[in-house]
């Protein structure tokens, strides 16, 4: 009875764990080319990492998890509806979606292509919240 526990705890973890919703906002660009990107979970955690390509997050805060998950969902609903929209330019701010295998992202900065003004509001309110959070290392 014991492994069969043991067996569920395990399965479930692994069954759960590639099923997180999350969103990912950040800019990067210029003359270092870096990004400094957050990852917001539907937990409500918030992960503040940096770097060129691949990025290391260091540092973690949190908010409250019915607020992510507003966030997640309208993240959501605004790739879906412009998968299409890829438009940096030397400096670019994106929103990104990802739940299991499916990811969508926006992406502009390319001043010949504005953003749709929903877009660049709602990124601005998460920046606003996100920003004002207090970061704790990762351990």
């Amino acid at each position: 009875m014991k492994y069969i526990c043991v067996l569920f705890i395990l399965f479930y973890s692994i069954a759960s764990s590639g099923q997180e919703k999350s969103i990912t906002v950040g800019s990067g660009g210029g003359f270092a080319g870096g990004a400094t990107v957050y990852k917001i979970t539907a937990s409500g955690k918030v992960l503040r990492g940096k770097g060129i390509g691949e990025i290391k997050y260091t540092e973690c805060s949190k908010i409250k998890k019915s607020k992510a998950l507003n966030y997640i969902q309208l993240v959501a609903d605004q790739t879906q509806l412009n998968t299409q929209f890829n438009h940096p330019g030397n400096l670019y701010h994106f929103l990104g979606y990802a739940e299991n295998t499916i990811q969508h992202k926006i992406t502009w900065g390319d001043a010949a292509h504005p953003v749709p003004e929903s877009i660049q509001k709602l990124y601005q309110e998460i920046n606003t919240i996100i920003g004002s959070l207090r970061y704790k290392p990762i351990k």
